[in-house]
């Protein structure tokens, strides 16, 4: 997706359209700087462009002027190559300070430019760092836990590597995984084993200039801010749910972290197909009707009134589709697990609220929307607070880069029909013939699909929201200097027409700025 572009001919042709493209892009240029926050004392959110992954930064107005705040830095699948370019522009931007820098949890897709620009980070002065406790390493089973994660994930990989038949279901399963480690983006870490999820955690603990505190929080906590935002900006931890919470959640990643470290403990589970029916139960065909599986004959087994090969292939096949495939079980217990991990933040500053989910899953969302475990379609009322918070945030960005488990439909029904929205995602549909980032379409009107990001939930929020709701692939992508080209999405150009008011965009990114 993201090429070099090839030498140009020295041709009429060539020069004219070349010609023609620069003032574009002085124009371009222009309009971005007219949108900063700088001397103006304007909040902004800038969202880039890298592909399936998070990448924002919060521009705040202070007395002392701008000051920034970093909120995750990664791409996993959809890599459209954009990720230097973009930290450089971070660079230019905030002149390599940044007041306050969130990782909201422990996944490539929203830690992997941490560890690709390694060494340009390290020239960044910071003056705190905010992670999900879930990653403190002075817990006992903090540390413990990551290395059962990638202990899990290596043996499944290996294992789903493995099958004869890689069907898209495994491929999800092995991207998974892939996004839980780090390690399929062959960044080479300062130990021999250290995936790149690890070196971008040692780049934010102990690599950024100035040496900056480092907190870990969970829902609930009063966080502290770095000074250079004090009387400017408040805070509020929303998840995820604390360790202590006892019975209700015991967290609400703990029965999926159980489940991880059994299979860390004590070895992946035996998947061979099981036996649907015991030896002692034989049955032949004459046993049955000539019709009792109808459905599963072929042309061929009918005219001969007889159940063919083919007949008991199908009826077998069937039969071993409705077992549980107990490696992709557990390939999706490492994804939620970690997502649910998220840190869920809400800013306020200058009487704008900006809500900040991460990848939060359903576990998360419970503990805040409703204060107890919360499953089923006979859901409780939402907390008084949480109807609050939905009902009055100016600025959401959306959960999972646009995964239905990630935005559930009550929150989405609650939230402020005058709030923007970004969505960071990819979908890659501007080149045909490539895959879908993650999941696929349903070509079937009776079966949903797996896409993310969800084009229903994508179109519903457009509606919800009066069409303020922007994708990072709403934007090609033409930056000269980076060389780098990669179409917009026509999906997303087809569920928005045109950019809302105070958003624009640039080269590498779209930014919102809240109007005063």
């Amino acid at each position: 997706m993201a090429t070099k572009k090839a030498s140009k001919k020295t041709t009429k042709k060539s020069a004219t359209k070349k010609a023609a493209r620069k003032p574009a892009k002085k124009a371009a240029k222009k309009v971005a700087t007219k949108t900063r926050a700088g001397g103006k004392g304007q909040l902004r959110v800038r969202m880039y462009r890298v592909g399936f992954g998070d990448f924002f930064l919060i521009t705040v107005p202070t007395k002392a002027g701008p000051k920034h705040i970093l909120i995750d830095c990664g791409v996993h699948a959809g890599d459209i190559g954009s990720m230097e370019a973009c930290v450089q522009d971070l660079a230019k931007e905030t002149n390599r300070k940044l007041a306050l820098v969130v990782v909201t949890h422990y996944h490539a897709d929203h830690l992997s430019g941490f560890a690709s620009q390694f060494e340009e980070f390290t020239k960044f002065e910071v003056d705190m760092v905010w992670i999900t406790n879930r990653l403190d390493p002075s817990r006992k089973d903090s540390r413990k836990f990551k290395a059962q994660i990638a202990e899990v994930a290596n043996k499944l990989q290996l294992r789903l590597g493995a099958r004869e038949n890689q069907d898209e279901a495994t491929a999800l399963a092995m991207a998974k995984l892939q996004n839980a480690t780090g390690r399929a983006f062959g960044v080479k870490g300062k130990k021999k084993k250290e995936g790149s999820n690890e070196k971008a955690l040692r780049l934010v603990t102990k690599e950024f200039g100035g040496k900056p505190p480092v907190k870990y929080y969970q829902g609930g906590q009063k966080p502290l801010l770095p000074k250079s935002l004090q009387g400017t900006i408040t805070a509020e931890l929303l998840g995820p749910a604390p360790l202590t919470s006892g019975k209700e959640f015991a967290s609400s990643d703990n029965k999926s972290a159980q489940y991880i470290m059994h299979a860390a403990d004590n070895g992946l589970p035996p998947t061979d197909t099981l036996m649907p029916f015991e030896k002692k139960w034989p049955a032949v065909a004459g046993d049955y009707n000539e019709w009792t599986f109808k459905e599963y004959r072929t042309e061929a087994d009918i005219k001969a009134r007889v159940p063919g090969t083919e007949t008991w292939l199908r009826m077998e096949k069937a039969l071993q589709d409705a077992q549980p495939d107990t490696l992709l079980a557990i390939a999706d217990a490492v994804d939620g697990t970690l997502n649910n991990q998220s840190l869920v933040i809400l800013f306020t500053c200058k009487g704008k609220k900006l809500l900040f989910v991460g990848d939060a899953q359903w576990g998360n969302w419970a503990y805040w929307l409703y204060g107890k475990k919360s499953t089923g379609q006979d859901l409780p009322t939402i907390k008084e607070r949480a109807n609050e918070i939905l009902g009055s945030i100016d600025f959401y960005k959306v959960g999972h880069h646009g995964s239905s488990n990630a935005n559930p439909i009550p929150a989405m029904a609650a939230l402020n029909p005058t709030c923007v929205s970004m969505c960071s995602t990819e979908s890659s549909d501007a080149y045909p013939g490539k895959k879908r980032p993650y999941g696929t379409i349903s070509k079937d009107p009776n079966k949903k699909g797996t896409e993310v990001p969800r084009i229903t939930l994508m179109e519903e929020m457009e509606k919800r929201t009066h069409n303020r709701l922007v994708r990072s692939d709403w934007i090609e992508l033409d930056d000269p200097k980076a060389e780098l080209e990669v179409k917009a999405s026509p999906e997303a150009k087809g569920q928005l027409k045109k950019l809302p008011p105070n958003f624009s965009k640039g080269d590498l990114y779209v930014d919102y700025v809240f109007p005063k």
